[in-house]
């Protein structure tokens, strides 16, 4: 591989080599020899030359047109610690539903979970630096596809799963034409966990609009705090 290959190379070596992105070191490739050949053409010796074509292209970042890149390491650490955020609420509101005993696997699941996040956030947290860094690109449009899709999906459920609430506790009362009967505090308290319980699975469309809100964040060439 000669030097400017391999500049190159360096050059891409935090993005993911997508159509366009073999497309332009090619053409930064083509554009690096071009300069070289007009310089050593001049008189200038060929290591010479190199280094100078080499510095006037120091970096990409802005050259893809149409895509926006992020910082994959920044970006993976920051949805890890939302999902986690996310997962503990989740569990505190089960905590009424445990009290009249139909939280069922959910008491057991999100700790769980939240358990298992905790460790990935740990592995992941340190972000890379220097050259290290990974860049991918972001499909705003396609993420905005995906969300309105899982809010979609999402509302479904919520549907069903309100019908099927109902069904089961009311639905012989609907039959029939009966008034429904609440016998106290206790069966009211079943009754409206049943109805809220579903509701924690709100937190998959959630991190659907995190991932945006955090890819664009830690965009490529923004000074962003992590």
């Amino acid at each position: 591989m000669n030097p400017l290959q391999k500049h190159v190379e360096e050059l891409f070596s935090g993005y993911k080599p997508t159509r366009q992105v073999r497309e332009l070191k090619d053409e930064i490739l083509s554009n690096l020899e071009a300069k070289v050949a007009d310089l050593a053409a001049d008189g200038m010796e060929y290591s010479q030359a190199v280094e100078q074509a080499k510095a006037g292209i120091a970096s990409i970042e802005g050259l893809i047109e149409g895509q926006v890149f992020y910082d994959v390491s920044r970006y993976r650490a920051e949805l890890v610690q939302t999902a986690l955020l996310y997962c503990l609420a989740a569990w505190i509101v089960t905590i009424p539903m445990r009290l009249v005993g139909i939280a069922g696997q959910l008491s057991l699941l999100l700790p769980a979970i939240a358990v298992i996040l905790s460790i990935i956030y740990f592995a992941v947290r340190k972000p890379a630096a220097g050259d290290n860094r990974r860049f991918e690109p972001f499909d705003h449009a396609a993420a905005a596809r995906n969300r309105k899709l899982a809010w979609i999906l999402w509302s479904i459920f919520m549907l069903a799963m309100t019908a099927s609430t109902t069904a089961l506790h009311m639905g012989s009362n609907i039959w029939f034409g009966r008034p429904l009967h609440i016998s106290g505090p206790y069966q009211f308290g079943v009754l409206a966990a049943s109805y809220v319980r579903p509701l924690v699975s709100i937190v998959i469309p959630l991190l659907f609009n995190a991932s945006i809100r955090l890819k664009l964040k830690y965009e490529a060439g923004e000074n962003h705090v992590g």
